[in-house]
C-alpha cells in the first residue's frame, strides 16, 4: 500500500475484484460492506466504505461497482438492487464504477440497467461536463477507437449527496488508447465534491 493510503478488497470476484483506495489523513474507515445478496455469486459484489471525514466529521458511504457485461437482464436487476439499497440507506452515498451502461452520445440515452438506475430518482447521475468516451470502442477492427463512442464508466450520488456540488470530468492523457496490452480499454474520470 503507498504510504499515506489505505484501502479495501472485495471477496468476490475471482482474480477480477473490486478496490476502495483512501486517504487515511483525510479519512477513518468506519466499516467495509461487501453487498453480496446484490451478487449471483459469478460476478462481483459491489463494494462499500463507510468513511468519516476527519476534518468535517461528514460521513461518506463509497461505493464501487463493476455491473454484469454479458447478461442484460442480470445486469438490470443489479441496478434495480443498488436503488433500493441506496433508498434505505441515510448517509451520503457516492457510487462509482464501470456500470456497462452503454450510454451513447448519438442519441443520449443507456441501456435498461441506466434506466432502471435512474429510476425514482433516487440516484443521480453526475454527467461529466464534457463528454468524451471512456471506453475503447473498435467493431471494425481497424485500430481506431471509434469517437464519439460510449459511456461505461458512471459516478452517481445519493441520499443528502444529491445536495453536494457535484463535478465529473474524464480524464485523456496521450496515448491512453489503443486498447492493448500495456494501456487499460477505459479512460479514468475526476469526481469533484463539495459541501
Amino acid at each position: 500500500m503507498v504510504h499515506g493510503y489505505d484501502g479495501i478488497v472485495t471477496r468476490s470476484g475471482y482474480n477480477d475484484r473490486l478496490q476502495i483506495l483512501f486517504n487515511t489523513k483525510r479519512f477513518e474507515l468506519l466499516r467495509r460492506l461487501e453487498l453480496d445478496e446484490i451478487n449471483d455469486d459469478r460476478h462481483r459484489s459491489p463494494l462499500v466504505a463507510h468513511l468519516r471525514d476527519k476534518q468535517s466529521d461528514q460521513e461518506i458511504l463509497l461505493m464501487n461497482n463493476h455491473l454484469a457485461r454479458g447478461n442484460a437482464d442480470y445486469r438490470t436487476t443489479q441496478a434495480k438492487q443498488l436503488v433500493e439499497w441506496a433508498r434505505q440507506q441515510s448517509i451520503p452515498i457516492v457510487a462509482v464504477g464501470d456500470y456497462n451502461f452503454d450510454y451513447e452520445f448519438k442519441d443520449e440515452t443507456g441501456n435498461d440497467g441506466f434506466r432502471a438506475m435512474l429510476q425514482d430518482n433516487v440516484f443521480q447521475w453526475v454527467k461529466p461536463e464534457k463528454m468524451i468516451d471512456s471506453n475503447w470502442y473498435d467493431p471494425e477492427p481497424d485500430g481506431q477507437d471509434n469517437y464519439p463512442g460510449s459511456l461505461l464508466d458512471f459516478a452517481f450520488v445519493a441520499g443528502p449527496a444529491t445536495e453536494w456540488n457535484a463535478i465529473c470530468n474524464v480524464i485523456v492523457r496521450p496515448d491512453d488508447f489503443p486498447d492493448d496490452q500495456m494501456t487499460s480499454d477505459h479512460r479514468p474520470f475526476e469526481l469533484i465534491l463539495q459541501h
